[in-house]
């Protein structure tokens, strides 16, 4: 009773930690901005809104339990933002005398959107994949960087592991149906709901795990990058970025089952949407629990690299 209460204490501990505020990873070639705080920190909307799935305490077991792994292993992220602050200077260049070499090398995927269209539904790039929208014209850019070390979709191996370990279920890019003025409804995602806000009904199912709408919600932030990669960009162009954890309704006879009505997260989606020329962009990146123990520094810079500008630049 005495260790189960220590357990208790524990995870509790650690939901509290989850929510700080992450620290940024180093940046890619197409973003050399800083990252801010995301206004209006999500966790008093975590604990203050129902949840059809759980109760306050279970909130507090499962987001400890998912901290853990989502925020990272600690002494990896210390170790790897440490690194990042000896490479890199405050505007993501290299400081001067690191070797480019010492870089994790990376290979990128871009697709082209419309900037105008007409579908009730989402627009769709699984992987890398066009859009087979052709005809509507293309005004829009999207792209994203994968390590170099990775097979091809949609096997994503990490070559440099003894016994390669697939790392990524899927990266998707699509865009939201509708005309978007400006970035009020990413604002306000943590008061609607990510759900609602990124438009994950008007994706085809099957794109995304089915009980993501209603994920929890462990992280988001605000990020700052370039409008476009022309030289001397002086225009700015805001990311909203969320880590979401999903669990599924019933643990069964999973070894996973806690006993109290839900079971620990079995995959993570991680997000980034912006706005462009009236459209909102969204990347998501899904894995599993062990690919995500696995990759989860890799991860987190390929949603990090999610970039969009107009196809002229």
């Amino acid at each position: 009773m005495h260790n189960y209460v220590l357990l208790i204490f524990a995870i509790c501990l650690a939901n509290v930690y989850s929510f700080a505020p992450t620290r940024r990873h180093g940046p890619t070639s197409t973003n050399t901005a800083t990252a801010t705080a995301y206004e209006g920190r999500l966790t008093s909307k975590i604990f203050s809104e129902p949840n059809n799935r759980r109760d306050f305490v279970s909130k507090s077991f499962i987001a400890g339990l998912v901290s853990q792994i989502l925020v990272g292993d600690s002494q990896n992220a210390i170790a790897a933002d440490d690194l990042t602050s000896q490479m890199f200077n405050e505007d993501g260049s290299l400081k001067e005398g690191v070797m480019t070499d010492n870089v994790a090398k990376e290979k990128s995927v871009a697709v082209s959107f419309p900037s105008s269209s007409d579908s009730e539904s989402a627009l769709v790039s699984i992987d890398g994949n066009g859009i087979g929208s052709e005809s509507q014209g293309v005004g829009i850019t999207a792209s994203y960087s994968i390590p170099e070390k990775w097979t091809a979709a949609p096997d994503y191996l990490d070559t440099t592991m003894s016994v390669r370990g697939k790392t990524c279920e899927r990266a998707v890019v699509y865009q939201v149906p509708g005309t978007f003025n400006d970035l009020s409804t990413l604002e306000k995602a943590s008061t609607i709901g990510v759900a609602k806000a990124l438009g994950f009904n008007t994706v085809e199912k099957g794109t995304f795990p089915k009980l993501l709408p209603t994920a929890d919600i462990v992280n988001g932030r605000k990020v700052i990058k370039a409008a476009s990669t022309k030289d001397g960009e002086e225009e700015k162009r805001k990311y909203y970025e969320f880590d979401l954890a999903v669990a599924p309704d019933t643990c069964g006879a999973s070894a996973d089952n806690l006993g109290m009505g839900f079971c620990p997260y079995d995959t993570v989606v991680i997000l980034s949407a912006t706005i462009i020329d009236g459209k909102m962009m969204v990347c998501g990146v899904t894995s599993t629990k062990d690919e995500w123990k696995r990759a989860n520094a890799d991860l987190k810079r390929l949603r990090n690299s999610f970039f969009v500008e107009p196809s002229s630049v």
